[in-house]
């Protein structure tokens, strides 16, 4: 059903209209131009808090958070909601952590620390991994809400998805990151609106609101303490906030997009505060969206649209559920609803974008690339680079309309690499004799033994040899329009492992055993060629939590070892001493 009017495409087009014009300011108007590499990547450190502090919750909260916990809430229950509490929690290691070192080096990159703490290798690696990372994420991204856009208004997605994307490519191209953090503070403030506006209709159009607890409890999804330390179950108090907290935490401490923001902070105290707000507003986006598909469920309590055939995935339960509601009750609620889901993917496509564009640049562009550009040329390749990232995405947006199922693969792998990249910076920051030859080991170790977990698990599902109980629902209060097939029948899946364990673990796991391959095989790869020389190691490098721990020497400047006549890599007592200089 399409219940979309003038005043809905006047609501949508506006976001998409307002977001362009963000664009054209910083990019023509305001005082500062966006010309300069400082300017394009970091907004010349002077952005304020509660700019970054929006676009960090925009950046992380993407339309498939929007469509997919109600969803989650509808189906499994709402032992997924303490998400909210692990979420948050990951903020603290990026704050005591991570940050400190970032703001000590000044960098522009997050893998330039790598880099500087191992070499080059390591560096390219963790850059490759990342890109890899965001082009399999941002196509799906955009093609989730384009999803929902289709089933509101019925408008096809490939007429949408490229218009929607191009303004997304201008402003990024054009305004550097002071325009994607602007019209991220817009987009998220518009997302949070038709969150609560579709909330508060929901509530208002149920008989009252204990009855969403009631519903909610007589049919077991009320779940919070599910104890089982069996790491096949999909989803359990431990998997939620000890794995979840781990996944988060790689999407935080170790995500050029992320530190990139903190960065664009003049100091550390403005970057911790940004952060606090950031948890904070990542709190409260997760306890709505969960709350929601209670409602939803709640409204659909007698007659399941999965079950009539109303809909093909749950993911679409928040757009029908939209759809119904709309009607006679707020005029434009489906545009702003709309608004709010493309403006989450909006803003976490220019934040891949803008990212991408910086590794891109500053940790392959520039090492290969000889010749030393000027501000102006590397701006201008910059919004090159942006362009060509963006026209790939849109290009992937149908390939993977193409390839449904792998979907899922696609979200497994992006946990897959943050396990290896989250293993490569702790190690790097905690243990100073950790090696190079010994993290890309332990990286490389990690990636190959999780695609093999994270394939053979989608091989088993597919297979039907794994399958995690559903909750229940019923389709008695249907009348006879909403059922498609008289006969429908109501099949109760039980709990199926018949899968290896391995591969049957939970996928919230998955980042959680990456990082902790990483590290066994690091430290172990490093004895085997010969641990560093904790006194060589710049103590920058090193998070200030080990800082105590380590031996009191003196800072060896590379020219003080040059002036030895020999590099650094052959002293024997100091070899990765060269990366600090």
């Amino acid at each position: 059903m399409h219940y979309i009017t003038w005043i809905d495409f006047v609501a949508f087009f506006g976001m998409l209209i307002v977001s362009a014009v963000i664009g054209v300011y910083f990019a023509y108007f305001a005082a500062e131009k966006q010309n300069t590499v400082g300017q394009y990547l970091m907004g010349g450190k002077t952005m304020g808090v509660f700019p970054i502090s929006m676009s960090l919750i925009a950046s992380f909260i993407s339309g498939i958070s929007i469509l997919g916990f109600p969803a989650e809430m509808y189906v499994y229950g709402t032992q997924f909601s303490l998400a909210a509490f692990s979420w948050a929690a990951a903020c603290i290691p990026l704050s005591i952590i991570y940050l400190p070192v970032y703001f000590k080096l000044q960098i522009t990159s997050s893998y330039d620390y790598l880099h500087k703490r191992f070499g080059y290798s390591v560096k390219f690696l963790g850059a490759v991994l990342f890109i890899i990372k965001q082009m399999l994420y941002i196509p799906i991204v955009i093609y989730v809400p384009a999803l929902a856009f289709n089933q509101v208004t019925g408008m096809n997605l490939h007429l949408v998805t490229p218009i929607v994307c191009a303004i997304c490519i201008f402003y990024t191209c054009v305004g550097g990151i002071k325009a994607v953090v602007w019209t991220d503070t817009f987009q998220i403030l518009i997302m949070m609106l038709g969150l609560i506006v579709v909330l508060l209709i929901g509530i208002n159009n149920l008989p009252s609101t204990e009855i969403i607890f009631e519903r909610a409890a007589e049919t077991g999804r009320l779940e919070f303490f599910n104890m089982s330390l069996d790491l096949r179950t999909r989803v359990t108090f431990w998997n939620t906030l000890i794995g979840d907290f781990f996944l988060i935490t790689a999407g935080c401490s170790v995500n050029q997009a992320i530190v990139q923001r903190c960065l664009c902070l003049p100091n550390i105290r403005q970057a911790r505060l940004a952060l606090k707000i950031f948890a904070l507003g990542q709190m409260v986006i997760v306890t709505l969206c969960c709350f929601t598909g209670l409602v939803i469920f709640a409204t659909f309590y007698r007659c399941d649209p999965l079950i009539t055939k109303g809909i093909q995935k749950a993911d679409q339960l928040l757009p029908l559920y939209v759809s119904k509601i709309a009607p006679g009750k707020i005029p434009g609620l489906a545009g702003i609803f709309l608004s709010g889901v493309f403006s989450a993917s909006l803003s976490t496509m220019s934040t891949g974008l803008n990212s991408m564009t910086g590794v891109i640049y500053e940790d392959m562009i520039k090492v290969f690339y000889k010749k030393e550009l000027s501000e102006a040329e590397a701006s201008n390749l910059m919004k090159v680079i942006v362009i060509l990232l963006g026209l790939i995405c849109v290009i992937l947006v149908f390939v993977i309309e193409q390839l449904g199922t792998l979907i899922e693969i696609a979200t497994s792998l992006g946990g897959v690499t943050s396990g290896a990249l989250l293993g490569i910076f702790t190690l790097g920051m905690f243990l100073p004799w950790v090696n190079e030859k010994g993290v890309l080991c332990g990286g490389i170790s990690s990636l190959l033994i999780m695609a093999w977990i994270t394939i053979n698990n989608q091989i088993q599902i597919n297979l039907g040899n794994i399958v995690h109980p559903k909750k229940p629902v019923s389709i008695v209060g249907c009348n006879q329009d909403e059922l498609s097939d008289p006969s429908i029948e109501i099949t109760v899946n039980e709990v199926k492992s018949e899968a290896m364990y391995l591969y049957a673990i939970s996928y919230f796991w998955f980042t959680f055993l990456g990082a902790i391959i990483t590290g066994i095989v690091g430290v172990a790869a490093s004895y085997f060629f010969g641990f560093n020389n904790p006194k060589c190691i710049d103590k920058d490098l090193l998070t200030p939590i080990v800082h105590r721990f380590l031996p009191q020497t003196e800072k060896v400047e590379m020219s003080e070892i040059e002036a030895k006549g020999y590099t650094p890599k052959s002293d024997p007592d100091c070899i990765q001493i060269n990366h600090t200089s």
